[in-house]
């Protein structure tokens, strides 16, 4: 653990770093504007695909970027919102922070996404079941797709830092804001949410790009504090900087690659081959295996054989320790 930190605090004041992120921004920028120039109807799907595209392969130092679009239909699970038994699409895209060493993974952290384009200026319509099933993770099964083909049982997922279900906002004329269920949760109205209430929400809890999350009660709080001090001194604070840290909203493009470098979205599922959630974990290297990373990573040769079509967008960021 203490190399991956290593890695990230050099990271932090390092130009060649902040200029292959600008960089990198840039480009999505430029992929975004195209999709809405060309048609004004293109749907989120497309827009993604194009967005994995642009990302894919990209690489500074030992963190490389890798995106795949898994094609096939689209994955439905099935919950209880209240007393009502629902059907809903999970996500159409995952994010996937992961850190190896000797191709074992040593650390790994998980997103699920639902895109959403503007349904009138800066506003998003939310679909309430949905954001139900995101910002709860309430027990489900499948009903069609990966997760009818790969969990026979119910699935738990634990959700500790409540940033595994998340919100990409894309707004015209090619910008994409990112952030967690639980905002949207609280400032949505009338199955809306407006970029003016998360402004007015993260000026108010002064939580800007990079908020410290009430992580107090993680497991591995105490190893966090100690790994981060220990290699972040001449900064102290913010802990927003080291990939214990989940964003709670990035406001634009250059924010939400800035937070991915430093594997600052979503849950943990393991550390230092400790598992924080077995069925995140076991879903994380399926997603893996399927995004074509098993030669770089190791990961069962079970999951090659697993069945899995899906209409889904893999991103995964992947820092390789032994190349830093």
């Amino acid at each position: 653990m203490d190399s991956l930190i290593r890695f990230f605090s050099e990271c932090y004041s390092d130009k060649d770093f902040r200029k292959f992120q600008n960089d990198l921004a840039r480009k999505v920028y430029e992929t975004l504007a195209v999709s809405y120039t060309n048609t004004k109807s293109e749907n989120e799907v497309t827009m993604v695909t194009n967005l994995c595209n642009t990302v894919n392969r990209k690489s500074f130092q030992g963190l490389q970027f890798f995106a795949e679009k898994i094609h096939g239909s689209r994955s439905y699970v099935e919950f209880y919102n209240q007393d009502k038994l629902t059907t809903k699409e999970l996500a159409d895209m995952v994010i996937i922070s992961v850190a190896t060493r000797d191709r074992k993974i040593v650390y790994e952290k998980l997103a699920f996404v639902q895109n959403k384009k503007e349904k009138a200026e800066e506003i998003w319509e939310i679909d309430p079941d949905q954001l139900y099933l995101l910002h709860n993770f309430p027990t489900f099964k499948g009903n069609k797709g990966l997760f009818k083909q790969n969990f026979e049982s119910e699935v738990i997922f634990q959700n500790h830092s409540g940033s595994l279900g998340n919100y990409g906002l894309f707004q015209n004329p090619g910008e994409m804001i990112m952030t967690n269920a639980s905002t949207v949760y609280r400032l949505q109205q009338n199955d809306k949410i407006a970029l003016s209430d998360i402004r007015k929400y993260a000026h108010d809890n002064n939580l800007g790009g990079y908020p410290l999350l009430p992580m107090f009660d993680h497991p591995y709080w105490e190893e966090m504090v100690y790994r981060y001090i220990k290699h972040f001194p001449k900064y102290g604070s913010p802990f927003s900087y080291s990939p214990f840290h989940s964003s709670v909203v990035s406001f634009n493009v250059y924010e939400f690659i800035r937070n991915w470098s430093h594997f600052n979205i979503g849950e943990i599922a393991s550390i230092e081959g400790h598992s924080m959630d077995d069925t995140l974990k076991r879903f994380s290297r399926i997603l893996l295996s399927k995004a074509g990373l098993s030669e770089i990573i190791n990961v069962s040769k079970e999951n090659d054989q697993i069945e899995f079509k899906n209409n889904m967008s893999v991103l995964v960021a992947h820092l390789d320790l032994d190349k830093k």
